[in-house]
């Protein structure tokens, strides 16, 4: 972090210079490619969020999502080979040498499988197949990366509006699972199955014999990355007025439809099927434009809530997302997981959540006429939690972390969708069970 360290004092002095800003903009970009697997994870979720960050360090964290590091094919055919006892020539009919992505975890090499090895049985049609490899030391690596990002989180506290007040070795545990792609498998299967008959949204599929901890075989999946079509419509140069206006309109168009299938997706996946995918950011959700719909990938990181959290989460995210402060403050306190012995002094509490629901919902917030930052007003309840001596329950702190991600990528599509109103009718109209009678279970 050193070259980074350097640039960010140079800028402190030259502020006003653009070439000193795009050097530390690189520096930035380069450290955290090379600091390890849970670095970039972590970059990749900050580049979701345009909220907190001006637009050319979204741009440049966006990078992340799909341009990390690789390591030579020749790693990635030995360890096929090591790992299926074939040679990489025997498996596939090609395969590609140059990897298609690099991402935090591994490396995607798109290759075609010979009939005998088809992911349906031999003789099958699903031959065409995304080759995902780990990178080489990424497990031990990403056990010494959390314990820096923790240290980094303390310290950005000092100068940026974050805190983290849960149990920080069950969110290690969330971000280590990423490293067994027999995780992911089980994962993209489970999705699979509960989106069944929805032909919007589809998952990859896998077949169990080319599966194992540090390889996936999965389905090829035709589509380009939602981030990708973004920068296209920005891109985009034109002369003519009118062909501006309708470029516009189609990117608007676009977004609107786009936005209504990720946020029916992510509602599914919190509210109904209590198994939410907790990295969807714009590198991994492919859009089809000729058959309309999305290819979601990288299932490494899922996050679901214990049988006995979710009814009552339930009734905890529709206060939350309705304004009901004695509520709210309720179920904060059944979610309370602080091994101290804090006596926590309740009125005070409840005004400090009261005044969050004031900024965010109340009649006189600024910008009305804005949607509510549900990710803002989730962290600022979270820094409420910290200040009372409150430690959040892991599962839930790693529930609202997750929609606070679906939230970026939705806001980066439609800055002017609610979040946290739309959620409200959602809730209603498939759980209204969870929210009769009220109090806690």
């Amino acid at each position: 972090f050193a070259p980074f360290r350097r640039a960010s004092a140079c800028l402190l002095v030259f502020s006003d210079s653009q070439p000193w800003r795009e050097y530390w903009l690189e520096q930035m970009l380069l450290c955290t490619q090379k600091a390890g697997a849970a670095f970039l994870k972590f970059g990749q979720w900050l580049s979701m969020r345009p909220d907190m960050f001006p637009p050319d360090v979204i741009q440049t964290l966006s990078k992340l999502r799909s341009d990390s590091p690789s390591h030579p094919t020749e790693v990635s055919r030995e360890v096929l080979k090591q790992q299926f006892g074939r040679d990489v020539d025997e498996l596939f009919e090609a395969f590609g040498d140059e990897p298609i992505a690099s991402g935090s975890v591994g490396q995607v090499h798109r290759a075609r499988l010979r009939p005998e090895f088809a992911l349906d049985g031999p003789g099958g049609k699903l031959r065409d197949v995304a080759v995902k490899v780990q990178h080489p030391g990424v497990v031990d690596s990403a056990f010494m990366d959390l314990n820096i990002v923790w240290k980094v989180v303390d310290l950005s506290q000092r100068f940026l509006h974050m805190t983290m007040p849960f149990d920080r070795g069950e969110f290690d545990e969330v971000i280590q699972a990423q490293m067994d792609f027999q995780r992911e498998a089980f994962n993209l299967q489970r999705f699979s199955r509960n989106f069944r008959g929805e032909p919007r949204i589809r998952f990859p599929k896998v077949s169990p014999q080319f599966v194992t901890p540090v390889v996936l075989i999965e389905t090829w999946a035709d589509g380009q990355v939602i981030s990708n079509i973004l920068e296209d419509f920005d891109n985009a140069k034109t002369s003519c007025k009118d062909a501006l206006t309708q470029l516009g309109q189609k990117k608007r168009e676009f977004q609107a439809s786009l936005c209504g299938i990720l946020y029916d997706m992510s509602m599914k996946m919190m509210v109904r099927d209590n198994f939410v995918h907790g990295d969807l950011h714009g590198g991994n959700i492919l859009y089809s434009e000729k058959d309309k719909h999305v290819t979601v990938l990288d299932a490494g990181i899922a996050t679901s809530l214990d049988r006995d959290t979710f009814k009552p989460f339930t009734k905890f995210l529709h206060a939350l997302c309705s304004g009901q402060t004695d509520t709210i403050v309720e179920y904060l306190q059944r979610f309370n997981e602080s091994p101290w012995a804090v006596k926590v002094d309740l009125a005070e509490f409840r005004r400090d959540i009261q005044a969050t629901m004031d900024k965010f919902m109340g009649p006189l917030r600024q910008n009305p006429d804005e949607p509510v930052n549900a990710a803002d007003m989730f962290g600022e309840v979270m820094f409420s939690m910290q200040k009372h001596g409150m430690l959040m329950k892991g599962d839930v702190a790693s529930t609202l972390f997750t929609i606070s991600i679906s939230e970026g990528l939705i806001r980066q599509l439609d800055p002017t969708f609610d979040v946290a109103t739309n959620a409200i009718p959602y809730i209603v109209r498939h759980f209204p069970a969870a929210l009769i009678g009220g109090g806690s279970e």
